[in-house]
């Protein structure tokens, strides 16, 4: 589950416009021209650390697999685009006369130098290396381009809906940080990278509160199966709805299932009830025991349903 639940470490990572510092050292006598066009082309994204998170070459080229790619577009005309699956921004780039490589974007200029063919990228303790693509850079390059080969009017809603932000100034220990757009957002991409398997009509919850449907049996790129799920929020309040108790096929699976899903009030979201495949796997002859519960901002419960399958 490393890549649903730390998505946003690295969504925003440039856009939030912080100093970034590349790794390794340029030769003493650069070809100038020479090192332009070695670096003109698409470069993508081959691998990125942080504190918390590793994503290796496997992560990475499951994300790839689903279509949701950060990549960096360097023209020769000087002209860069940054985009992590589906957040977009335009930027610049030059080759000093020491040979090494400044980027601005993000309203920072900064010096990488390039070495063993990969950009290594640095925010804060996010590490990002890039591997060249192709040598034609793609300027016409959409910020759903990246977002995964997934429904049109969801990614677009996606993309024009992100935050500039995702996630510095979060506390998480805080319940507040639920209801905040980097959460709404990464939910959404978690909902986007999810594939439908098997289609479903189940109402959870048709009261005054919500409208609560089970829509689809699905599996991501990371190989965990779940639910797909449908809510609309019926109140004037902000509302997240999550898993309070789950059994699938008579097993306590609490622990490996995942449902949390923020809805603005009087509006609608989708989410993705996933269980991690390392511990268990839903089919289409699951048994499915869940309470579900929804809150409002200060915790305070505003209604309970239950789920059997």
């Amino acid at each position: 589950m490393s890549l649903k639940k730390s998505i946003g470490a690295l969504a925003g990572a440039l856009v939030l416009g912080v100093s970034l510092v590349a790794c390794g050292g340029g030769a003493s006598t650069p070809d100038l021209a020479g090192l332009r066009d070695e670096l003109v082309g698409t470069w993508e994204l081959a691998s990125a650390d942080s504190a918390d998170e590793t994503w290796d070459e496997g992560v990475v080229e499951d994300m790839a697999d689903a279509g949701m790619l950060v990549t960096l577009d360097l023209d020769e005309d000087g002209n860069l685009i940054y985009n992590e699956v589906g957040n977009q921004q335009d930027g610049s780039w030059s080759v000093k006369d020491d040979g090494s490589l400044s980027f601005e974007i993000g309203g920072a200029t900064v010096d990488v130098p390039y070495e063993d063919d990969q950009l290594t990228l640095k925010s804060g303790d996010m590490t990002m290396v890039f591997e060249k693509e192709s040598d034609e850079p793609n300027m016409d390059r959409q910020p759903e381009d990246n977002a995964g080969a997934l429904d049109e009017g969801l990614t677009e809603d996606v993309v024009d809906d992100a935050p500039d932000d995702l996630g510095d100034d979060v506390d998480t220990d805080d319940f507040a940080y639920v209801f905040t757009d980097d959460m709404i957002y990464m939910q959404e991409m978690i909902y986007l990278g999810a594939e439908q398997t098997a289609s479903l009509d189940v109402t959870i919850a048709d009261d005054e509160t919500l409208l609560f449907q089970v829509t689809g049996l699905a599996t991501d790129f990371e190989g965990d199966t779940g639910y797909l799920v449908h809510i609309e929020n019926r109140t004037d309040t902000d509302l997240v709805i999550s898993n309070q108790t789950t059994e699938l096929d008579g097993s306590d699976v609490y622990d490996y299932a995942t449902l949390l899903c923020t809805v603005r009030a009087g509006e609608s979201a989708d989410g993705f009830f996933y269980f991690d495949s390392d511990y268990c796997t839903v089919s289409e002859g699951s048994s499915l025991n869940a309470i579900f519960a929804a809150q409002d901002i200060s915790q305070t419960p505003v209604g309970i349903w239950t789920l059997t399958l």
